[in-house]
């Protein structure tokens, strides 16, 4: 058992250091070796775990990914009504970009087609998970339209997303918690105001 804490906190540490390093210096410039020295790791570590910095950065996305997906289930799911719902998730999005700002810049910076293609068949699954367990609750509330994903996303998301970068940047003028009222509204506004109804 020590051994198993032992591989589970060093596999944390290249992680929270490969995290820092990316957001301070872009995943591009980032050094193996920079993520090595600062999380105390031995290259032959670096390389068990993760097989270099790809399936780093890509363990660090698919398991951000995980950490957000959970939370917002666990947010959505035990609403029965629909506008509580709608709501209570772009209050989480805003909360959870807040409560953890490093992990946010990165998943919403990384680009690198490296990056994706290593993290790509996790993905898949997951969100396939995911997005199934969002789209059958959507479908038990005959009140919110019946839309494809590509569409329903960036109604629920788009305008609070684009709010935390802005917010991440610094460029944020408006208060969170004044961006969580008004936006949560607009998200249940722009859903319930489609022109494809159920």
């Amino acid at each position: 058992m020590p051994g198993r804490v032992g591989v589970a906190s060093r596999r944390e540490a290249i992680l929270a250091a490969a995290l820092d390093s990316f957001v301070r210096s872009g995943y591009s410039n980032t050094t193996i070796e920079e993520i090595r020295r600062a999380s105390g790791a031995s290259i032959g570590s670096l390389y068990h775990h993760f097989g270099g910095k790809d399936g780093i950065a890509a363990a660090l996305f698919v398991e951000g990914l995980a950490g957000y997906h959970s939370a917002f289930l666990s947010t959505l799911l035990p609403h029965a009504n629909a506008r509580a719902g709608v709501e209570a998730v772009v209050r989480h999005h805003l909360r959870w970009v807040r409560e953890h700002p490093d992990l946010a810049r990165f998943l919403l910076a990384v680009r690198e087609t490296e990056v994706i293609a290593a993290a790509e068949p996790e993905l898949r699954r997951r969100n396939r998970a995911f997005f199934g367990a969002v789209t059958r609750w959507f479908a038990g509330h005959p009140e919110l339209p019946d839309l494809a994903l590509d569409l329903l996303e960036p109604l629920l998301l788009g305008p609070v997303q684009e709010f935390s970068r802005h917010w991440l940047a610094g460029r944020a003028t408006t208060t969170p918690e004044r961006a969580e009222e008004i936006l949560a509204a607009a998200a249940w506004h722009a859903l319930t105001t489609t022109e494809e109804p159920r």
